[in-house]
């Protein structure tokens, strides 16, 4: 049976492993963070340059066909 000294070493070193990891994941995260934020920049720009273009569509003017108001009706 292993002692209790070997035992803490052993945990402790699980421990570090473990911060090994998720440094690495960390790292990765961080990674697509960066890589989402320059995506997400380049959408907005690239929206805000289309809509630039793009003339806003005005309502056509209302028939007075049937409007009774303007002397239409009877």
């Amino acid at each position: 049976m292993p002692s209790m000294s070997e035992m803490v070493e052993a945990h402790l070193m699980n421990v570090n492993r473990e911060i090994q990891t998720l440094e690495e994941r960390k790292v990765a995260i961080d990674a697509d963070i960066k890589r989402l934020q320059g995506y997400l920049v380049e959408g907005k720009s690239t929206l805000d340059e289309a809509n630039s273009v793009i003339q806003p569509k005005q309502d056509a003017p209302a028939s007075t066909v049937f409007n009774p108001s303007l002397g239409g009706g009877s």
